[in-house]
């Protein structure tokens, strides 16, 4: 099962493309970007944090199709934020659907 899935509306239908191994960079990654926010909140926009999102949410898919634009170009408006918070969720660890916390806990 992928751990991470991002559904693109394309030329010919939708495509989905997943990713099985995201390394523990990639959370350092995010974690950085959102210190970085909080530093800036007062100079960045909010189309230049949407833009530093999108290009971190393309770089945690090795398919070098998933890029900024084209996720930006195949995501429908409504379901942007949504799908960049689901994602970062995923690499959180604190989404309710990842699978690793479907997994029971051992019995004592």
């Amino acid at each position: 099962m992928a751990k991470l899935e991002i559904n693109l509306h394309e030329v010919g239908g939708d495509v989905v493309y997943t990713e099985h191994h995201v390394s523990g960079q990639k959370y350092l990654d995010l974690i950085n970007m959102l210190v970085g926010f909080e530093k800036n909140s007062e100079k960045l926009s909010s189309a230049e944090v949407i833009q530093q999102r999108l290009e971190y949410t393309a770089s945690l898919f090795k398919d070098e199709a998933v890029t900024a634009e084209k996720i930006l170009v195949g995501t429908d408006p409504w379901d942007l934020i949504p799908m960049l918070d689901r994602l970062q969720r995923v690499i959180l660890g604190a989404d309710e659907n990842d699978s690793k916390k479907a997994q029971e806990l051992p019995a004592k």
